[in-house]
């Protein structure tokens, strides 16, 4: 009994851990500082720096596991997003019956499409670089 007793206090400590960062999360991202966040949640100031130096690391996974297996497929399915777009404001443009203000405003979401598009397009290498540079960390993690 003593060993579910310690299981079930073990998985409520780290729930309300994992309720803690995300609350910590949140203030973070309105500009309170650590200090403040501390007195909000009643915790020391040690506490929430341990909690953002995990966050920290836990955002950083994340970003390298994008990176490592879906970054392609997103960076693509936004450049297809951006054309759908484009297409969308020619075919406004092209519309006889639409206003000359609703052209002009077609117009000018082809335009930025046009400049979004392109500074994907030029990024490009970076990302494909990036993705090169993953796979080589981790065909060398593998040896």
């Amino acid at each position: 009994m003593d060993n579910l007793s310690s299981t079930l206090n073990n998985l409520k400590f780290n729930i309300d851990i994992k309720e803690r960062r995300k609350q910590v999360a949140s203030l973070l991202s309105r500009s309170v500082t650590e200090t403040e966040i501390a007195r909000q949640l009643g915790v020391g100031q040690a506490t929430i720096s341990r909690d953002v130096k995990e966050l920290k690391r836990t955002c950083q996974q994340f970003v390298y596991d994008l990176a490592k297996s879906d970054l392609a497929y997103y960076y693509k399915q936004s450049i297809d997003g951006i054309e759908e777009a484009k297409k969308e404001g020619w075919r406004i443009f092209n519309n006889p019956f639409v206003p000359v203000r609703e052209k002009l405003l077609a117009l000018k979401i082809i335009m930025q499409a046009d400049e979004t598009r392109f500074k994907l397009l030029s990024e490009g290498a970076s990302v494909l670089a990036m993705k090169d540079l993953q796979e080589r960390v981790s065909q060398i993690e593998n040896r």
